[in-house]
């Protein structure tokens, strides 16, 4: 019995692991403006080519603003359909 027990556990937390790590990435529905650069339905890590401006964010999804490049410096949020002006600004991940 504790041997059907083990296995139905492993079993389980296999299938959650597997439906957590294989959902597809979407694209937010909509504009983006990254310091002039207009992006249609963004996804992943979008970046400009220097830091500074403004950020829109016309799409259904929340913005995630980063001050380098490579969206790892977390800086600001952006809800759907605002904007905020960040002079660090530099790259956004949705």
């Amino acid at each position: 019995m504790k041997r059907l027990a083990t296995t139905l556990g492993v079993l389980g937390a296999s299938v959650a692991l597997t439906l957590g790590v294989t959902q597809s990435a979407s694209a937010a529905d909509g504009t983006l403006l990254l310091n002039g650069r207009i992006i249609q339905n963004p996804t992943g890590c979008n970046r400009s080519d220097a830091p500074g401006g403004v950020v829109a964010n016309y799409t259904d999804s929340i913005a995630y603003v980063y001050s380098d490049p490579f969206c790892q410096e977390f800086i600001n949020v952006v809800m759907p359909f605002s904007n905020v002006e960040d002079s660090n600004a530099w790259s956004v991940r949705y």
